[in-house]
């Protein structure tokens, strides 16, 4: 609370009631001030003060918004063509979650549109938000619930999805612990008596679809098989749009970067 316009007020109106001769003017004087100080100086700046961080909370909460939608994009195209469930997803977030006004929803899909058609990687907006907010844990555990909540708006876990989850929690520095327990939220998982720790692999491993267990013959017949399904020059004989020749790129480029981290762990 503001004290200054009031103590000088009120000196002030010490002064001028003793001035005047009236009785107890030190007191009624000091009253008077320091009221006149309140309601003309300091409470203004309270005031100005209590919008300046109303203004700052609501700056921060749409920073929040801005990487939601930026992961949550890349998220949903992970595994193929954005589809109905996703942008209802995404529609549910804005008017029932978030409760954003028009203004706000349609700031919302401009990032959104923009974060799709963009061809800097996942890892690089993950890197983004944890840069804005890693410092607020409460930010970053309802970022990878959300995109828990993204990737299983249209049923079951596409490999390509749980990749990104993965590279999320490792960008994060969120516990294989912490991952298992929000992920059964939204999937039935098995309970295993050794509890698995995160490791830089898994993402690589979660791309071709195979475990940690799988031999490298198996990995291999994996990788072999996307390799195949994602070859750009394949997608292009069939006629496949740029977009889809684009996400087929992507998707290549993951494919063998997996393979590769593997194999070289492996040996």
């Amino acid at each position: 609370m503001e004290i200054k316009g009031k103590l000088l007020s009120g000196i002030a109106g010490i002064f001028v009631f003793d001035l005047l001769g009236i009785p107890f003017g030190g007191v009624l004087g000091f009253v008077a001030g320091s009221l006149l100080g309140h309601y003309l100086f300091d409470q203004p700046k309270e005031k100005d003060a209590e919008d300046s961080a109303f203004k700052a909370y609501q700056k921060r909460q749409g920073a929040f918004f801005y990487h939601v939608f930026r992961l949550c994009a890349k998220m949903a195209k992970s595994d193929g063509p954005i589809n109905r469930q996703e942008v209802a997803h995404m529609e549910y977030l804005m008017r029932d979650q978030f409760r954003m006004n028009e203004r706000g929803r349609a700031q919302a899909i401009k990032i959104w549109k923009a974060a799709k058609d963009s061809t800097d990687p996942f890892e690089q907006f993950a890197r983004d938000f944890y840069n804005d907010f890693g410092r607020e844990r409460h930010h970053v555990l309802n970022m990878i619930d959300l995109l828990f909540s993204m990737a299983s708006c249209d049923g079951g876990l596409h490999p390509r999805e749980e990749a990104l989850l993965l590279r999320a929690a490792g960008v994060f520095h969120i516990s294989r612990m912490q991952y298992d327990r929000i992920k059964s939220r939204y999937y039935h998982t098995q309970s295993t008596t050794k509890q698995q720790r995160w490791t830089p692999l898994d993402p690589h491993y979660a791309v071709l679809g195979a475990q940690p267990a799988d031999s490298l013959d198996l990995i291999k017949k994996k990788y072999r098989a996307l390799a195949v399904q994602w070859h750009p020059d394949k997608m292009a004989a069939k006629g496949a749009s740029p977009e889809a020749l684009r996400h087929a790129k992507e998707k290549f480029q993951q494919i063998n970067e997996a393979y590769e981290k593997i194999v070289q762990a492996k040996n």
